[in-house]
């Protein structure tokens, strides 16, 4: 896919986010003043704050998000691996499984020191918030993350990503 989808894809996600975790009122036409620079502690702390509790600290998501558009963290969206972006989920499930793809990705390189995607942590931060979403409304299954989460206590969690990446079931 083009980086301009990629790009439209981040900036909807965004825009989700941020209006999901203002109430009505406080949403007004943005300010013509850019936003101010994340720093990359504000980022880890925002990423830590809504991993611990990823629905409700979706709000936070917009401040490590921010961070990575500026280019510190290379993200590869992979329509295979976030899957659940192009299906008819709730959207408030779609934002915190996109932040936590998108965080543990941004964890795993600055933690890591190491520059390039990383979509197993992602994937596995993924897992984690999905099993908060389950948690809060058991009824909510995704097959494919099921599986996954499977994969991951079998020990077999690297393959299961790469297949799913591959688009290959």
């Amino acid at each position: 896919m083009p980086p301009s989808f990629h790009r439209s894809i981040v900036s909807l996600v965004l825009t989700l986010l941020v209006t999901a975790s203002q109430p009505l009122a406080a949403q007004s036409p943005a300010a013509a003043t850019p936003p101010p620079a994340i720093s990359e502690q504000d980022a880890l702390a925002a990423w830590q704050r809504f991993k611990s509790a990823p629905l409700d600290n979706l709000k936070d998501a917009p401040v490590f998000l921010r961070y990575m558009q500026g280019g510190a963290v290379h993200t590869v969206l992979n329509s295979n691996l976030l899957f659940w972006m192009y299906n008819d989920y709730p959207p408030e499930a779609q934002a915190v499984l996109y932040a936590a793809y998108m965080g543990g990705n941004l964890e795993s390189q600055l933690v890591s020191r190491r520059n390039g995607d990383d979509p197993e942590a992602a994937m596995s931060a993924v897992l984690d918030a999905y099993a908060v979403l389950k948690a809060k409304k058991p009824e909510f299954a995704i097959a494919r993350l099921d599986e996954l989460a499977v994969a991951r206590d079998a020990g077999r969690f690297a393959e299961a990503v790469v297949a799913l990446g591959q688009g290959r079931p």
